[in-house]
């Protein structure tokens, strides 16, 4: 009987050692062949004798509405089914070497790694986790990879410029590496058949010198091997010898005849950098009121302990902000506004901190001394001021959008606040705008030196178009000024239009003219068209001319105004009403009025190679800083910079674990 009893208790245990048996509750059944089972979740009885073995069960969890981890292996199934790829969820996934060494060149490019850290033993053994199969290549096999991937990606880039042959706009930059060897990068922005702007970088090549002939001669020669002639603007920054370089190019572009207007919008200057060095005129003289507020920042970031006690006073004047005081940079005047936007806020603070902290006062008093209410209330009515700068800088550096149908609207409203505060009862106030004034007029107060093509693009804005441009024209210049001004600008976009009709719609231009000049030997023989030439000739009849497109667009009422308006897509949509105007827009709409990207717009320092690519031949910086830009699918580089907010917040997060980390710090401060 015992012998039985243990086979029967084996038997049941190896029925029942099915993982389903953890969510089913057996029914005790004397009839064999009618076991059953019962749903921990639901209470559905389902049958489980040996005949059906554990599938119904299986089944029923599939289906069962009280099953808590349903949506978890949903998820996990779709998952698994996302790393297959591409197909059905039927075909396996199969490794691939060749495909795994072009992801692993891919990874390098874009996460800008040097290559030696491919033999990391650290990296290594992270990828034999991952994937025993995969032969890590050395890092001389992954140089080669990464060149080989430029190398294709390029052709696929010169070929495409040679399927569509768009019209581009091209800036330039110059970069200096560790050994100080200087590059100049070269960019080509244009609008595509889809309507999308595009940025490409061509060229990142080693050049002797910043002279302007080396400049034009370096530039000459890469869109000689790209194969591009068609070329609309130019956009370059504010260096004088830069001038030269824009004759020498105009030359050869001209004798290329590709150029439009025989190059009167050829030349673009850097907005950004103008406005730059119009706002670092400004801070040139910089205010003891805003040394003070830098003196208080400064001691409270100069050590831990110090920055917790200012923590406290935050705390007990219950301020609101989350946000931390920052530290300026003296190379960047941005850091200058966001310093001073920050300290601000808390302003009541730094008041109690220098009640409470003795040394804080002690420490001050030693330079300019503390800040006063004076030196509070002046960087408050300072701040808006710089914000302007800071807000239209950041607007027009960007480079994933576009810029140059609103560029007039920002500069010249810079403008206005300037002229307002140039009126300004505080004198120090009075005496920056002044000096801004003189540096703003230096480079758009002669109407010869502005390029027409910022106008343009405003005037093929659809909510703007040509009455607001000769109301900003004349609200910002003098009489004189502002009708030479309004002529330049009327007599380039007719001229412009006519260039574009003569290119873009030859046959509908002759079509307009009239038929009293036309032999009746010129039309199609068909009876109606003869004998209708034949009338019009003899009785002097003409074609009624028709409004051309340009006269339609600018009858036809704005669009309503909205800060979210896409203008690409809105001629995208009309390019079939305005074939003509909208092949002026593709190009108009994509000259950039910055050269450099957002993060080094407002550096007087330059652009500076680190030290891995520095360390490079100049053609392997020109393979991956290139590939890098045809590769990643968004406009913005990796940043390697943490947000200091971001640090700030994890170190709250730290303070609050048990293990007592202020007895782990040592305070500097005595």
């Amino acid at each position: 009987m015992s012998s039985t009893s243990d086979h029967n208790l084996i038997d049941r245990d190896r029925k029942t050692r099915s993982v389903v048996w953890e969510h089913f509750q057996r029914i005790p059944c004397a009839n064999k062949g009618q076991e059953k089972a019962e749903c921990v979740y639901c209470g559905a009885i389902i049958g489980c004798s040996s005949s059906q073995g554990t599938s119904s069960m299986h089944h029923h969890l599939a289906r069962c509405k009280g099953y808590p981890y349903a949506k978890v292996e949903k998820r996990q199934k779709v998952a698994s089914s996302q790393l297959v790829g591409i197909g059905s969820s039927s075909s396996p996934w199969k490794f691939d070497q060749n495909a795994s060494k072009k992801e692993l060149a891919i990874m390098f490019i874009l996460g800008e790694l040097p290559f030696k850290f491919v033999e990391h033993a650290a990296f290594q053994r992270f990828v034999n986790k991952l994937q025993p199969k995969f032969l890590i290549p050395s890092h001389d096999a992954l140089r080669h990879d990464c060149y080989e991937l430029y190398v294709e990606e390029r052709n696929k880039l010169k070929k495409y410029f040679s399927d569509t042959s768009p019209r581009v706009c091209l800036t330039t930059d110059t970069w200096t590496s560790c050994q100080n060897l200087s590059y100049i990068c070269l960019t080509a922005h244009f609008v595509d058949a889809d309507w999308k702007l595009q940025k490409k970088i061509l060229n990142f090549c080693q050049i002797p010198g910043h002279s302007s002939e080396i400049i034009g001669k370096a530039v000459e020669k890469c869109l000689t091997s790209w194969e591009i002639q068609k070329v609309f603007s130019m956009t370059m920054d504010n260096a004088s010898s830069n001038d030269l370089g824009i004759q020498y190019l105009k030359k050869k572009l001209i004798s290329w005849n590709s150029l439009v207007l025989r190059g009167e919008l050829l030349h673009m200057r850097c907005c950004a950098h103008i406005l730059s060095l119009i706002a670092r005129e400004g801070l040139k003289d910089i205010d003891d009121s805003v040394v003070r507020i830098r003196s208080a920042v400064q001691y409270v970031r100069s050590s831990p302990a110090r920055l917790e006690r200012f923590k406290s006073c935050i705390e007990q004047e219950n301020i609101e902000s989350k946000s931390l005081v920052y530290l300026d940079v003296e190379t960047r005047w941005n850091s200058t506004y966001m310093m001073l936007e920050a300290a601000l806020k808390l302003q009541k603070a730094f008041g109690l901190l220098e009640i409470q902290d003795g040394k804080f006062v002690k420490e001050l008093s030693k330079a300019k001394g503390l800040p006063t209410n004076d030196d509070w209330e002046y960087a408050r009515q300072f701040l808006p001021f710089l914000k302007l700068f800071f807000d239209t800088t950041l607007t027009i550096s960007g480079s994933s959008y576009v810029t140059s149908n609103d560029m007039v609207k920002h500069v010249y409203g810079v403008y206005m606040m300037i002229d307002a505060y140039c009126e300004n009862q505080d004198k120090r106030l009075q005496e920056m705008a002044k000096r801004m004034k003189i540096k703003f007029n230096k480079y758009f107060g002669n109407v010869n030196n502005v390029n027409l093509s910022l106008f343009i693009a405003c005037i093929l804005d659809p909510r703007h178009k040509w009455e607001y441009v000769k109301w900003l024209i004349s609200d910002v210049y003098k009489s004189k000024q502002a009708e030479t001004l309004r002529d330049k600008v009327r007599t380039s976009l007719t001229s412009l239009f006519e260039q574009y009709r003569t290119g873009v719609c030859a046959e509908d231009n002759l079509r307009l003219k009239s038929v009293g000049t036309i032999s009746v030997s010129k039309f199609p023989i068909v009876d109606a068209d003869i004998l209708t030439a034949k009338y019009l000739k003899q009785t002097g009849q003409q074609y009624l001319e028709e409004k051309s497109e340009l006269d339609k667009y600018l009858e036809e009422e704005c669009e309503r105004y909205s800060p979210d308006f896409d203008i690409l897509s809105w001629w995208k949509v009309n390019a079939s009403r305005y074939p003509i105007l909208s092949s002026i827009a593709r190009d108009v709409l994509a000259v950039p009025v910055s050269t450099v990207a957002l993060e080094g717009t407002f550096s007087t320092v330059g652009c500076v190679l680190d030290v891995f690519r520095s360390s490079l031949t100049p053609s392997m910086v020109e393979a991956l800083i290139c590939a890098q830009d045809w590769l990643r699918s968004t406009p913005l580089s990796l940043s390697i910079e943490e947000d200091l907010e971001e640090l700030e917040n994890f170190e709250s997060e730290l303070s609050t674990m048990t293990m007592e980390p202020n007895s782990m710090l040592v305070s500097l401060d005595d």
